[in-house]
């Protein structure tokens, strides 16, 4: 009778975990590998390691453009499309990081139809986000930030996040705030900084909850996410208070809804992801669907919202329902 009983409760947990898992709504079909995602003006911004931008609309999930960056030349002389490792847009302006001579990185910006680069000068850049349209804040893998003016071509400034820290672990991902004031940065060292994007002054230290490399950070409503490899989805709250939930594999990307009420995260070895609630802690669903490696997440409300990975196939999930 006890047996019977057990099987009956563990038929009817399994039940419930396979109620909470989540499909797609639908698929979006990219020209390569994706590596950054974004929502502007109707779009969806996708990056990829072919050298090219795919820009979808989202109402009809059709590629209306791409952008497409020029060819360079690998370690054996031979011309290749080079990876894009990160996009922004504002205003009518796009601004991407991508693969260059000799390991170093490019920037370009995309106008109209116009893409001009930048900079060519050798740094290991790995992000470019818009400050506004004639400024733009670099993330270098020497875990430095450069504040950069676009139309005088100046560096404003180059500062080492290890001065006001005590960080100096190579540089993993940064945000800026909704207003584009101020800049979340991350590093593999675990620890989440603050800084006023103006100055670069330190206004505050998170850490305590990654004890290791933070691939990917989002920031939103003052609530800092984290992606861990030590597969840990830490929360920091504006009050202090902070926490992690546990995921069963490396978490590669992460993510918050406009509201920062409901989390997601790249959760198992089978690039699963996972809902949660940030007030409870309370997981909310596992969305499966994606067959590599996590790059990004791209909501669109609360309850709709686009994923990538280092594969094609850009997904698009409802949790409405």
């Amino acid at each position: 009778m006890k047996y019977i009983y057990m099987l009956f409760v563990m038929t009817l947990l399994s039940m419930s975990v396979y109620a909470k898992e989540m499909k797609p709504l639908s698929k979006l079909n990219a020209s390569g590998m994706v590596t950054d995602i974004l929502i502007d003006d109707g779009k969806l911004y996708a990056s990829t390691f072919g050298g090219v931008v795919d820009i979808f609309d989202i109402k009809t999930k059709k590629l209306v453009d791409t952008i497409s960056l020029p060819v360079i030349k690998d370690f054996m002389g031979d011309a290749v499309p080079p990876k894009i490792y990160s996009v922004d847009r504002l205003g009518d302006k796009a601004v991407m990081v991508s693969e260059g001579k000799s390991g170093y990185r490019n920037i370009f910006i995309y106008e109209g139809t116009t893409l001009t680069q930048i900079s060519d000068s050798k740094f290991f850049m790995k992000e470019a986000l818009f400050v506004d349209e004639d400024h733009i804040l670099l993330g270098l893998l020497s875990s430095e930030i450069i504040l950069y003016k676009i139309s005088t071509k100046e560096v404003l400034y180059r500062k080492s996040i290890k001065e006001s820290t005590s960080g100096g672990s190579a540089f993993s991902d940064m945000v800026l705030s909704e207003d584009r004031k101020t800049v979340v940065t991350a590093d593999e060292s675990g620890d989440i900084n603050l800084f006023n994007v103006a100055d670069f002054k330190h206004l505050k230290l998170y850490n305590g909850q990654n004890l290791d490399n933070v691939y990917k950070v989002d920031y939103k409503k003052g609530i800092i996410i984290t992606a861990g490899q030590d597969r840990r989805c830490a929360i920091y709250k504006p009050d202090g208070k902070a926490y992690y939930v546990h995921g069963k594999f490396l978490i590669y990307a992460a993510a918050l809804s406009p509201s920062a009420k409901i989390g997601v995260f790249a959760s198992t070895m089978d690039n699963e992801l996972q809902l949660f609630n940030v007030r409870s802690k309370n997981k909310m669903g596992l969305l499966k669907g994606h067959n590599a490696t996590l790059t990004d997440f791209a909501f669109l409300n609360e309850t709709q919202f686009f994923s990538s990975a280092e594969e094609k196939t850009i997904l698009f999930w409802d949790i409405s329902k």
